[in-house]
């Protein structure tokens, strides 16, 4: 079984995720409730939602952990570990999908369909579509977007997320000046003054779920820490 694992920093809530399916414009969502016993950027009560674009079928029914370990699936948890969201790269999806999917929309072309999977706590979720899209639904965005209009630490996050896949020393120093060769030193001190106004709101955690929003992996509360002493601590006088 070759895979691949989607979910880089989130995952279901392990004991009751409470999955529910609805219908869009151009497909499903699949919105359940967040673990937030694992990860720092995540509360309680923190819901996430996959987005399916252009959906053919999606079942969300049996099996549950306890049965995927007692094999009574058509996967093994050594072919597919169980508990995490996942591409299945070369499905036989037209040979052994189960029977009790919901088909939405027939006229798909299914020569490009993708076949996702989802295990759940008391459920397996799986769709076939040609797209996806994850995103963190809770307050935090909006109510900094209003404390901090101008989104200079939102700007440099997302920027960071687009330009380096592992939150090092080393990558926020290149980071850095990158960003300066692009903003501008006046913006990068405006950046500092928002970071002191954010540090003096206690706010700072907050950004934590920014991070997150844009799948820097394993980047918690001391990979933010520490990106923030490298832009305090940057010396501009000597570029």
């Amino acid at each position: 079984m070759k895979y691949i694992k989607l979910n880089k920093n989130w995952n279901a809530e392990p004991n009751a995720p409470d999955p529910v399916v609805s219908k869009t414009d151009d497909g499903i969502e699949l919105t359940f409730l967040l673990n937030p016993f694992v990860y720092q950027h995540i509360d309680d009560d923190d819901k996430g939602t996959l987005e399916f674009f252009n959906v053919y079928a999606y079942r969300l029914g049996s099996t549950n952990d306890e049965g995927y370990y007692q094999g009574q699936f058509r996967f093994k948890n050594e072919q597919l570990p169980w508990g995490e969201f996942y591409e299945l790269i070369d499905s036989k999806w037209q040979k052994d999908f189960p029977d009790d999917k919901v088909i939405l929309d027939d006229s798909i072309n299914k020569s490009k369909l993708r076949h996702f999977i989802f295990f759940l706590r008391d459920e397996t979720f799986e769709c076939l579509a040609l797209d996806y899209q994850f995103t963190f639904m809770d307050k935090v965005s909006d109510e900094l977007e209003i404390k901090y209009p101008k989104g200079y630490l939102n700007h440099y996050l997302a920027m960071f997320a687009s330009q380096f896949d592992k939150p090092t020393l080393d990558n926020y120093k290149m980071y850095t000046d990158l960003y300066i060769q692009m903003e501008g030193q006046d913006e990068f001190i405006d950046l500092r003054k928002e970071l002191n106004i954010i540090k003096t709101n206690n706010d700072l955690d907050s950004f934590l779920k920014i991070a997150n929003y844009f799948e820097i992996e394993n980047f918690g509360i001391e990979q933010l820490n520490e990106m923030i002493k490298a832009i305090e601590t940057y010396k501009i006088d000597n570029k």
